[in-house]
């Protein structure tokens, strides 16, 4: 039960020392058992999941229960993100955390919908003073939901310490809810060529494997033959019993000749180092085949700590090497892949698909149907010979950091690929020319970048088009563009991506006088300036005076601001992101809304759109 109490606050010294590490109980459903749709660590599209996902069969409005004494340090309400969320801030120092609610518990509801009003806004971060808020072992503190970015309803529950670093829920309490003996999963095995004179299989690139299962063991089928340094890679996967989600995995081991050379173990999490995901998985090879291969080697300006013991590749020889790898899920069950490399005999020759040319680390690698080929680099043509040959295709492969080529001849091939600059790791730096200024922040880059653009009309879209390298570049923090463009027509432009089937999606930007279009990206690829002249929509749902509702959506740059009013006064509106509905949510909800109604909806272009109606 939920009290605040002057005699319970000052006991509270007397039981943090009668009960420094408290025993946890399951926040949902406590006693029966339940199943899981995400695991701390996860691999999720740019981010680690930050906690368990608690399945709760589809439904909303179950009670959520406070797992140990504590208080309430944070409440949000967001219209994407965790939506609803709570913090419970616990006598041994740390915070659980509950997301996607339906709504808090009455006396938090009240007080957060009060807060609301007087700062007339939805979206809303409070942090109540220590223990004006606190709750025992078991007390409802919230009812699930599906808020925010939730894809349907369940219960966020987290874990974090006193730094607010993101724990294994496991590694605190075991749950006698959660069931499992069903061992991990991989679903492909992945050798990587990590320099100019690595190979597999003969070619350079990145050779995917499925693995065969006989009961917890794996094995691979095809002959592998390897040399150079080699990045190993897999797409794995935990199942657990009861349910069909793929979980993540929490304890891989890497193995060669019974030599450990990679052992990652997530205990906790930094949300600092959350981007950092995009070194830890082979992210051009996530963005081009949409496999998630999690590299077993750490990469260049990989800063994540999970590590026990790391690498960077593996310089194979031509004699057999024996691998094993091992993968332990939440509950201990064990899988093993087990295979010997370059076995004595044939193998299957490899022949990467490379659409005419594909940058790979510091590699260009491309392929031709003429045997001989040169590069124009510095006022001079190098010639190149092919290292690979399949009937009329030759593959080719020049090191980026002996320079930067003008073009590629082949035959009738005749490749530009056109490169800037080298812009290093580590450093701030800024290149400017004619069409644009790129400013690069020493922590936004994991590697050099090896700046490409090209400026284009589209004669489809009737529009100029800015490219820069594309997506499968990974950035960890904003760089920023500033797009030159003086046609006066233009003044009311603003930046929005391009996609390949050539949809805009609003990005934004600020314009000066001089025709600077200035933007920040966490995604380099393609760019173009337009116009956006049509009004929000709005279109009523309910005029029940009991239960406002519409639907408010913008065909283009996106709704940026909703606001209502009853008889001039602030009237909250709910606004649910995933569905465009917009909720009336008056203080008093028993008593029916009455005066004069006035709903107001502005896009990222000030196009606005307004309705009333007199209640």
């Amino acid at each position: 039960m939920r009290y605040v109490s002057f005699f319970i606050i000052g006991l509270l010294p007397f039981l943090v020392k009668a009960q420094v590490t408290p025993k946890y109980i399951f926040p949902i459903n406590s006693g029966s058992q339940q199943y899981l749709a995400g695991t701390m660590g996860e691999i999720r599209h740019n981010h680690f999941h930050a906690g368990l996902d608690i399945k709760t069969e589809g439904k909303i409005g179950i009670p959520v229960l406070a797992i140990a004494n504590g208080y309430v340090s944070r409440i949000g309400v967001s219209e994407g993100g965790y939506g609803h969320v709570l913090y419970l801030t616990h006598l041994d120092g740390k915070t659980s955390v509950y997301a996607h609610l339906q709504r808090f518990e009455e006396y938090l509801e009240n007080y957060t919908l009060n807060r609301q009003y007087q700062k007339e806004t939805y979206p809303i971060q409070l942090f109540p003073q220590k223990n004006k808020f606190y709750f025992n072992q078991g007390d409802t503190i919230g009812y699930s939901g599906n808020s925010g970015s939730s894809s349907g309803p369940h219960l966020h529950f987290e874990m974090r310490n006193a730094k607010q670093e993101f724990l294994n829920p496991f590694d605190e309490f075991s749950f006698s809810e959660i069931q499992d003996n069903i061992a991990p999963r991989i679903k492909y095995l992945a050798f990587k060529c990590l320099d100019l004179d690595a190979r597999v299989n003969g070619a350079y690139g990145t050779l995917l494997v499925q693995p065969t299962k006989k009961n917890n063991l794996f094995s691979i089928q095809k002959s592998i033959h390897l040399s150079g340094n080699i990045g190993i890679e897999i797409y794995h996967y935990d199942n657990m019993s009861g349910a069909p989600n793929r979980n993540g995995i929490p304890e891989i081991i890497l193995k060669v000749n019974q030599d450990t050379l990679f052992h990652q173990l997530k205990k906790s999490m930094s949300f600092a180092k959350q981007r950092d995901i995009s070194a830890h998985i082979d992210y051009p090879y996530a963005i081009d085949k949409h496999i998630t291969l999690n590299k077993l080697y750490k990469a260049d300006g990989n800063k994540l700590d999970f590590y026990i013991k790391t690498n960077q590749g593996y310089l194979f020889d031509e004699i057999p090497h024996e691998l094993e790898i091992i993968l332990k899920d939440n509950h201990q069950n064990i899988s093993t892949l087990q295979a010997t490399l370059n076995n004595e005999g044939p193998y299957d020759s490899y022949f990467p698909h490379v659409t005419t040319f594909e940058i790979d680390e510091n590699q260009l690698h491309y392929v031709s149907t003429d045997a001989a080929s040169q590069i124009f680099l510095e006022d001079a043509f190098i010639p190149l010979q092919p290292y690979l040959s399949n009937e009329n295709q030759y593959y080719y492969l020049w090191d980026l950091r002996s320079g930067l080529p003008d073009f590629i001849e082949s035959g009738n091939l005749k490749i530009q690929p056109h490169f800037l600059t080298e812009i290093p790791s580590g450093i701030d730096y800024s290149f400017h020319n004619e069409d644009f200024i790129l400013e690069v922040n020493k922590k936004s880059l994991f590697d050099t970048l090896y700046l490409q653009f090209t400026k284009e009309y589209d004669s489809l879209q009737e529009k100029l088009v800015y490219t820069f390298n594309d997506r499968t570049v990974p950035l960890r923090k904003d760089v920023i563009i500033s797009l030159h463009d003086t046609d006066p027509q233009k003044n009311q432009y603003q930046v929005f991506k391009v996609d390949k089937k050539n949809r805009l999606y609003y990005v934004g930007s600020e314009q000066n006088t001089a025709g600077r279009f200035t933007f920040k990206t966490r995604e380099l690829g393609t760019f173009t300036l337009d116009n956006d002249t049509i009004n929000p929509i709005i279109k009523p749902i309910s005029w029940d005076r009991m239960g406002l509702k519409f639907m408010i959506k913008d065909l283009k740059s996106g709704i940026k601001s909703y606001h209502a009013t009853l008889d001039d006064h602030f009237l909250l509106m709910e606004y649910n992101a995933k569905k465009n509905i917009l909720s009336a949510r008056p203080k008093n909800e028993k008593k029916a809304i009455k005066g004069l109604f006035v709903l107001e909806v502005e896009d990222n272009f000030g196009n606005k759109t307004k309705i009333s109606k007199p209640l």
